[in-house]
């Protein structure tokens, strides 16, 4: 996408200067390396915490505990490995570009979670009280699941083995990835896309407030080809506009109980059953149009602008052990 590690390239330059000697020693007697400032190629045998409001930036690092993010404090990771679990709290940012993740992140209130060129166990999101808008977003890496009852969800060039889940979310966007499991997506405030994408498995829309487009738009420069539905693809209970067309569904195609009446295009090839109550698919108004690409645009702004923070905090507090 825009960013394609732009960031982490200029703090790996201005890293080079004054990162090279560093000690794997922990910083505390109770074994718990803490982090404010920034660490290079050095392997840690404790697990790793960034204190509250703290900002810590990793440049070939290997921990081998569980990481905490404290509150909000930031963590920076690239081209390194982190072998236990990812603990985020509440307005913490974690960024990992480049790096493996064997343990689930999880993110409780977080301001957010932005995983590119990853590997990784999954993350899993859920609100804080005062804190229930942050966003998990993925590029171009592979992992297990994406869960999440909270904020945005974006996944663009990815591969999830188990699949993605989201109730309460703001939205939820998959495009030009593959999910090897389910797609369900409950009650999200503003839709979301699905865009040349393969789903092996079922893909579910419903409750959603905000407009749901599965493989429709190609006129509108969303999608490039057909999504793949391995299983039943439905879409009921959406009162913010559906948008259904250029998919392959091996299952049924259910549409249902959406007001207005969900929009069906000619391009649908499904194996299954059809049941659904349709009218016949338009041109997307202004309005959707800019909704879903907000969704993309906004979340780039975010990470660059954190990305940059985050670096420059650290840089400025040093070596961090």
């Amino acid at each position: 996408m825009k960013l394609r590690s732009t960031v982490a390239a200029s703090a790996t330059a201005a890293f080079a200067v004054g990162g090279l000697a560093l000690m794997a020693t922990p910083a505390q007697a109770d074994l718990v390396t803490h982090c404010e400032g920034h660490g290079g190629d050095v392997t840690l045998p404790t697990p790793l915490a960034v204190p509250a409001g703290a900002s810590c930036y990793l440049d070939g690092t290997v921990v081998q505990g569980d990481v905490t993010v404290g509150e909000g404090a930031n963590l920076h990771i690239i081209d390194g490995e982190l072998e236990g679990e990812v603990t985020v709290e509440a307005d913490g940012y974690f960024d990992s570009a480049g790096s493996g993740i064997d343990g689930e992140v999880t993110n409780t209130g977080a301001y957010g979670t932005y995983l590119e060129g990853s590997d990784g166990a999954g993350v899993t999101a859920t609100p804080a009280e005062g804190f229930d808008d942050g966003f998990v977003y993925v590029v171009d890496s592979a992992l297990n699941s994406v869960d999440s009852e909270a904020g945005g969800i974006y996944v663009v060039g990815s591969d999830i083995s188990d699949g993605v889940a989201a109730t309460g979310v703001e939205y939820a966007d998959v495009v030009d990835s593959v999910l090897r499991g389910d797609l369900s997506v409950t009650d999200s405030e503003s839709g979301g896309i699905l865009c040349d994408s393969e789903v092996i498995g079922s893909v579910a829309y419903s409750g959603s407030a905000g407009p749901v487009a599965v493989g429709a738009g190609e006129e509108d420069g969303f999608c490039s080809s057909v999504n793949y539905v391995d299983g039943d693809l439905s879409v009921t209970g959406v009162s913010g506009g559906a948008y259904i067309d250029n998919n392959i569904v091996g299952g049924s195609l259910v549409a249902a109980d959406n007001s207005p009446t969900a929009e069906i295009g000619d391009d649908n090839r499904v194996r299954g059953d059809v049941d659904t109550e349709e009218a016949a698919l338009s041109t997307f108004g202004a309005e959707v149009t800019g909704e879903f690409e907000a969704h993309e645009q906004n979340l780039t702004g975010e990470v660059e602008e954190k990305r940059t923070e985050t670096v420059e905090e650290a840089m400025e507090a040093g070596p961090a052990f």
